[in-house]
C-alpha cells in the first residue's frame, strides 16, 4: 500500500511499499519492494533502496555530505546512498550521501536512533549503531561490528568485524576484529556477537593474538605477517580482510 505525496515524477518504486503521506522523495531515487517508511523522512536525491526495510520517522537519507576542505555550499552534489536490504533505521537518524564515490548500507543492519553516518562510509552485514553514535567520513564498518551508545569514530578508520566500540568511547584509528574497545583499550573478547566455534579458537589462541595486535600496533599493517603467523585460517581470514579495507595502514 502506498500513501504517498511529495514524490518526485522521477522516482522508481517497486512492490508493496507502504509510504506514508509526510515522506518527501526528490529526484533520481529507486525504490525496492515490500518497504515501509513513516512521516517526516526525507530521501535526498540518487538514493537507492532495496527491499524489506523499515525507516521509521524523521529519517534523513542521502543529505548534502562535505568535507572540511569544502567552501563552496552554492551547489549540492549528491555523490549518491544506496541501501541494501532489511535495514531498521529507528527515530531521527541522519546518513550523508557519498562526497568522493558513494555511501554504501548493506543488509541486517540496525540504526536505533540519531545516529549520524557521514560521507562515503561503508556499511557492510549485520552491523548495529546504538542511539547518537557518530561516525566522520570514509569509515568502514565490517560484518557483525556494533557502536556503543554516544561512542564516535575518527574520518579513514575501519571497524573490523565482531568488535565494538563501547558505550561513550572514542575511536581515533582503525579498530581491531573480535574485541570491545573501551577506554582507548581492547578490554575483551565481543562474546555476544562472536560465534562459538571462533570464540573457542580465539581463546585457544590469545597469546598469539597479542603477539599480532602488538606488532600491527607498532609496524605497518602487512598481510605476509598474518599468513605467516601461527593463528588458526579462519582467524587468519578475518584478519586479513580487515587488513586490505585499511586506508591507514595502523590500528
Amino acid at each position: 500500500m502506498n500513501k504517498m505525496s511529495k514524490l518526485h515524477e522521477s522516482l522508481i518504486i517497486g512492490k508493496n511499499n507502504y509510504i506514508e503521506k509526510g515522506v518527501k522523495i526528490y529526484e533520481n531515487v529507486v525504490i525496492g519492494n515490500n518497504n515501509k517508511i513513516y512521516d517526516g523522512t526525507f530521501i535526498y536525491p540518487n538514493t537507492v533502496i532495496g527491499n524489506n526495510n523499515v525507516i521509521l520517522n524523521n529519517n534523513i537519507l542521502g543529505e548534502y555530505g562535505v568535507e572540511a576542505r569544502d567552501d563552496n555550499f552554492e551547489e549540492k552534489k549528491f555523490g549518491g546512498l544506496i541501501i541494501g536490504n532489511d535495514n531498521y533505521f529507528h527515530v531521527d537518524n541522519i546518513i550523508f550521501n557519498g562526497y568522493e564515490k558513494k555511501t554504501i548500507i548493506g543488509n541486517n543492519n540496525k540504526f536505533l536512533s540519531q545516529v549520524s553516518i557521514h560521507h562515503d562510509n561503508i556499511i557492510h552485514n549485520n552491523v548495529v549503531f546504538y542511539p547518537r553514535a557518530i561516525t566522520s567520513g570514509l569509515c568502514t564498518l565490517m560484518d557483525y561490528s556494533t557502536m556503543g551508545m554516544n561512542s564516535c569514530l575518527q574520518q579513514k578508520s575501519v571497524v573490523g568485524s565482531y568488535s565494538m566500540i563501547g558505550m561513550g568511547s572514542v575511536a581515533s584509528h582503525n579498530v581491531f576484529p573480535f574485541y570491545i574497545y573501551f577506554n582507548q583499550k581492547y578490554q575483551r573478547f565481543n562474546k555476544v556477537k562472536i560465534p562459538d566455534d571462533i570464540l573457542l579458537l580465539l581463546y585457544n589462541n590469545e597469546e598469539e593474538l597479542q603477539y599480532v595486535i602488538s606488532e600491527l600496533r607498532s609496524n605497518e599493517c602487512e598481510i605476509n605477517f598474518i599468513k605467516n603467523s601461527r593463528l588458526p585460517d579462519n582467524i587468519k581470514d578475518i584478519i586479513i580482510r580487515f587488513l586490505n579495507n585499511l586506508t591507514i595502514k595502523k590500528i
